[in-house]
């Protein structure tokens, strides 16, 4: 144990003998037997007594730190030290954001100062030698006596590093650029299902084959060829009138039970397709994970060293399985600071999803909006990987037990969420994305192509069929 960890727990040790002590009677020695001090157990007396724990005279800490908005952001301050209950800045590199000021509040509320430690920009994962990468790396290797973070819980990490209570939970998102409202040529066919085409197909089929059959088995009420009757229930659904009279009350019920069937379609079809013709549709081509798996030509960006890329390496099935076989020919991994100059630059071009949480998400929405104006990003409402993001320090660290209480009431007052919020004023302009926009403009070719393919293929067909005609009547000398 160095300098720093034993003067901690002497003092820690001094607070709890002496609160111990007046409280119960007992002796110094049972109390040290009864609590662990190195953990000491975690009830609302040892937590009382941890809250008001204070260093005498102020010890210097280092604490690792990489930006990561809306969270952390790290700049260069020209300034020494600062004024009032606040003292973040120690000499240049200032830590401001949410964790900034839990940071600032951790070292008001205990009496000592720190300083920061920057690294390679990564979290902290397991290297093929052993050793780890990132902020966990920096503590573990006695360079950092706090990793600010905050990092995803893991067991992998737990094994040599200790957490400290949550500070907050998240989910992964997947954002993308945000769909253009789009034109559906085949929007003709959209006020039914291919189920109501496919029914009234087969009613006129049978309206067609039941008239027949009464025409012949009684010998009257209408001509006794299928393709006059068949000619008569087609005139009859595109609103034309028989070409024929029909006799009889059998073929006549029948007849007007197609007339009025085919009278309600009408209507409820052109007032349908009036509505559909005046809006566009949005499609939603990424909205979970796995829409972005099943499109192999979409690359991924994705956070290095983090605790899903850890799981990535040893995970053998599942969803998760099926990420780390495409991470190896789609993935770009960046640093936790690059990320969102990955999001401005590559996901504008279209074929780029990030896989980030789901408060990136709100701060790129936030900052892109109040740079340009605009909404060019969508985020998926299918979530995955939930995580619980905490601070670490190092294994056995008395430093512990004394952030847990002040991060607890902190985080149960919802003033840690009330920070992370006030960093990101515009985000709610663009969360919520219409599936349909209302269409001002004037429709182009491009908007009804399929209508004039329709009508396209109708000449064509015609055409064979007058070529088929025409040489039958040749070969039969009609010409």
């Amino acid at each position: 144990m160095d300098y720093t960890s034993w003067f901690i727990s002497i003092s820690f040790l001094f607070v709890h003998l002496i609160g111990a002590s007046n409280a119960t009677g007992a002796s110094p020695r049972a109390v040290a037997v009864k609590y662990d001090w190195k953990a000491p157990a975690w009830d609302a007396v040892n937590s009382h007594r941890s809250m008001q724990f204070s260093f005498p005279r102020a010890p210097h800490f280092r604490v690792a730190a990489e930006e990561w908005p809306p969270h952390v952001y790290i700049r260069t301050d020209i300034e020494e030290g600062s004024k009032g209950r606040s003292p973040q800045v120690m000499g240049k590199t200032v830590i401001t954001g949410p964790m900034g000021k839990l940071m600032d509040e951790l070292a008001h509320a205990m009496n000592f100062t720190y300083s920061v430690v920057q690294g390679d920009g990564y979290w902290g994962a397991p290297q093929g030698n052993g050793s780890w990468n990132g902020m966990i790396g920096t503590v573990l290797r006695g360079e950092a006596d706090i990793g600010l973070g905050p990092f995803g819980m893991s067991y992998t990490r737990s094994q040599v590093v200790d957490f400290t209570i949550p500070v907050f939970i998240e989910m992964l998102h997947v954002i993308v650029q945000r769909p253009l409202p789009m034109p559906d040529p085949w929007g003709f066919v959209a006020p039914f299902t291919w189920f109501i085409w496919v029914g009234l197909l087969v009613a006129m089929v049978a309206i067609m084959i039941i008239s027949f059959a009464i025409t012949n088995i009684l010998g009257f009420g209408g001509p006794r060829s299928l393709w006059k009757h068949f000619w008569a229930t087609y005139s009859v659904a595109f609103s034309q009138t028989f070409p024929w009279k029909p006799n009889g009350l059998a073929l006549q019920m029948t007849c007007f039970i197609w007339a009025i069937v085919i009278f309600i379609v009408t209507r409820s079809y052109s007032g349908a397709l009036t509505s559909l013709l005046a809006v566009k549709n949005v499609p939603v081509k990424y909205d979970s994970l796995r829409d972005v798996l099943d499109d192999k030509t979409l690359n991924i960006l994705m956070e290095g060293s983090t605790a899903l890329t850890a799981h990535l390496q040893t995970v053998q099935s599942g969803i998760y399985y099926e990420l780390a076989k495409a991470s190896l020919t789609r993935a770009k991994y960046v640093k936790a600071s690059e990320t969102y100059g990955a999001a401005y630059s590559l996901i504008p071009k279209g074929h780029y999803a990030m896989l980030v949480e789901n408060v990136v998400c709100r701060k790129i929405y936030s900052d892109y909006f109040s740079l340009t104006g605009r909404c060019d990003f969508y985020m998926s409402t299918g979530n995955f990987w939930q995580l619980i993001y905490a601070m670490i320090v190092s294994k056995g660290s008395p430093l512990r037990e004394l952030m847990n209480v002040r991060i607890q009431s902190i985080t149960e007052s919802g003033i840690y969420e009330k920070w992370a919020i006030d960093q990101m004023p515009n985000m709610t302009h663009c969360l919520k994305m219409p599936t349909k926009v209302k269409a001002h403009e004037p429709y182009s070719l491009l908007d009804l192509w399929a209508l004039f393919m329709l009508v396209g293929g109708g000449l064509v067909l015609a055409t064979l069929v007058f070529a088929c005609e025409f040489l039958s009547s040749s070969a039969a000398g009609k010409f």
